[in-house]
Parts: C-alpha cells; sequence; structure tokens
C-alpha cells in the first residue's frame, strides 16, 4: 500500500504542533486551530500522525491525554558563521535531538558535532553553514555542510602539497592542522573512528572512513561540490565511548597519554593507474610520521610495492628514526618480500 501524499501545508501543521510541544504551549490546541483554521479533531489526526510517525509519543487516554517528542527527531537550519558558537548550536537549536541518549552516545554525538562545526567556524573561509539532524529508532545521522574554500583544497594549499588528494592521506594520518597554535589536528581523526561512518565530500573528491570497511578509501564525485560536507552516523545501540577510540591511539601513563598512535592506509596514496614504486610515493606516505610513535602500515587492497618504494620506507626512515616502531599490517606475500628484503639490508 501506498503511503499518503504529505502536503506542504501538512508538513507546515505538524512542524507547528512539534516546535509547541518542544515548548510545552499549554494552548496548543487552540493556536493550531486559529493560526490554520481547523477543528479539533483535525489537530487530533495530525497528531496521531506524528505519534504513529514516532515523532511524538501520547501519555493517557483520549480526554487527559498529553504528547512528548518521541524517538524520531529531525532538525535543520542554517547559520552565519561569524561569530558562532558550536557548544550553542548544538544544545540551543539541536538539544532535543540529542536528549535522552546514553551518555556515552550523546558524548560523541557531541564531539563529533561540535569539532566539525569548529571545522567549519575556524579553517573553512565560508560565510555559512547549513546542518542538520537526524534520529530515527536506530541511528542518529549528523550532516554539516558550510559554503567554504574546500577542505582539500585549504589544506592543500596551507601545506603546499601538489594535489588535493594527498590532503585525504594527511586527515588519514591524525594530527593535521593548519592552524596550530590554536588546534591540536586531532578532531577529524578521532570524530571518525569515534562514528559508524564518517564521509568528507568536497571539490570532486569524498573520503570515507566506515566501521564496516577494512580501509579508509577515496573516490570522486561526478560533479563538483561547494565547500565541504561532513556526514556522520552512529547507531543508537552502538557499543563505543570516547575514551575507548582515544585510547586505541594514545600512549601510556609515562608518555602523558598523548596522541601517539596511527593507522595509515597505503592504499590512498594510490591514485587511478599507478603503482606503489617510486621514494617520492614513499614519502608521500612517511609525511608528517615522525610526530608518531607507533604506526601501523595498512597494505589492505595493495598487491605489491616496488624496491625503491620498500627500501626508502623500511631502511632508509627506518634506519634515520629508530625511535618510531614501523608496522607493516594487511600484507600480501609478494607485499611482505619486498618489505623483508629492505628490512634485512638496514646494517
Amino acid at each position: 500500500m501506498m503511503k499518503p501524499v504529505v502536503t506542504k501545508r501538512t508538513e507546515i501543521i505538524r512542524r507547528f504542533l512539534l516546535n509547541g510541544i518542544k515548548a510545552s504551549n499549554s494552548h496548543l490546541f487552540h493556536d493550531a486551530m486559529e493560526t490554520f483554521g481547523l477543528s479539533r479533531q483535525a489537530v487530533h489526526g495530525h497528531l496521531a500522525a506524528l505519534v504513529e510517525s514516532g515523532q511524538l509519543t501520547a501519555i493517557g487516554n483520549t480526554r487527559a491525554r498529553t504528547y512528548r517528542i518521541g524517538p524520531v527527531r529531525f532538525h535543520s537550519d542554517n547559520f552565519l558563521l561569524k561569530g558562532l558558537q558550536e557548544s550553542d548550536v548544538y544544545y540551543r537549536d539541536f538539544g532535543f535531538v540529542f536528549s535522552d541518549l546514553p551518555r556515552d552516545l550523546e558524548n560523541i554525538c557531541h564531539y563529533g558535532f561540535t569539532e566539525m562545526l569548529n571545522n567549519a567556524i575556524d579553517h573553512s573561509g565560508g560565510t555559512a553553514a547549513r546542518i542538520a539532524v537526524y534520529r530515527t529508532t536506530e541511528s542518529i545521522t549528523i550532516v554539516i555542510e558550510d559554503d567554504g574554500e574546500g577542505i582539500f583544497n585549504h589544506i592543500a594549499r596551507i601545506m603546499g602539497l601538489n594535489d588535493p588528494r594527498e590532503a585525504i592521506l594527511e586527515l588519514s594520518k591524525g594530527k593535521l592542522t593548519t592552524d596550530p597554535d590554536n588546534h591540536s589536528g586531532q578532531g577529524i581523526f578521532f570524530t571518525s573512528r569515534a562514528f559508524d561512518t564518517f564521509h568528507i565530500v568536497s571539490g570532486d573528491l569524498k573520503f570515507f572512513h566506515d566501521d564496516g570497511l577494512e580501509n579508509d578509501y577515496l573516490d570522486h564525485n561526478k560533479s563538483e561540490h561547494k565547500g565541504t560536507q561532513v556526514f556522520m552516523e552512529i547507531a543508537l545501540n552502538s557499543g563505543k565511548n570516547l575514551k575507548s577510540v582515544f585510547d586505541d591511539f594514545t600512549g601510556s601513563e609515562e608518555e602523558d597519554f598523548a596522541f601517539n598512535k596511527t593507522v595509515v592506509p597505503v592504499k590512498l596514496v594510490l591514485y587511478e593507474g599507478e603503482s606503489l614504486i617510486s621514494r617520492s610515493q614513499a614519502k608521500r606516505i612517511l609525511n608528517r610520521i615522525e610526530k608518531f610513535k607507533t604506526v601501523m602500515l595498512d597494505f589492505q587492497d595493495v598487491d605489491s610495492i616496488g624496491q625503491a618504494f620498500a627500501d626508502e620506507v623500511f631502511r632508509v626512515f627506518a634506519r634515520k628514526n629508530p625511535h618510531i616502531v614501523l608496522t607493516p599490517i594487511n600484507m600480501t606475500e609478494e607485499v611482505r618480500r619486498m618489505v623483508q628484503a629492505a628490512s634485512s639490508n638496514q646494517d
């Protein structure tokens, strides 16, 4: 059976009712009848539809029935970035969407929302952002989109990278910031790992980190996307918490719990039609690696590497940086042979 078409007028009426219930309007029935020329029965019909969709919860019998915001919640709005405070937006405009979540889940949502909005405010160079948050009975989705320069172009320009695609590799490593005096460079790295699914779309590039996939990956848009769009999603029954996410990549108490571990998805340095054979490719992998003490080089989906690439990473760099632990993982037999050959030549 096809669902009935919801008209624009119906949407406006139901948004009015939802807003009235969020504001605890004790005259909501009267106000809705006066504003839209509705009968009391018609108002009841709209409220029943909102209960059926999960946007409202009804309490009590028909005569004394009251309504509360239900488990299905949505809000979106546009904001000027100048002078915007990310925590104010989170609590004032979207607080009702995140209210009554389990503490660990709310902490993740608060962290990701405020970190990504702060990036738009401080780094995008844009003037406005559109934010939408969707909460269903199964998951929460946060989308933050700005009209700025675009994150990959911004990083490439500030860091002097030859290609915006290199910015995605740097983001995946972590500890990347174009404003080191005011930012640690941890926000995107930890947010991408706190949520089940994390996407950044900018220009003609897409960066994906998904718990259901073994590796971060890069894709191309069919058309240019102005500015930056960040998409985050997490299941309501997620067992994640921020502490465990941080602990996976931070050192011991003796190391002051510093962010000193990372996983580098080697595949991200492979552009279409390329093979990993050159020292210049190896140097892209190794860029900023000295900021970490433990580095796992993930060779998932990399079938082979060249002698020069392996030598630059596992002999030249390893010999110059004995304090950094390089651990290759997910290697094919061919990659393993090249790594062993380069490592055995260190002396």
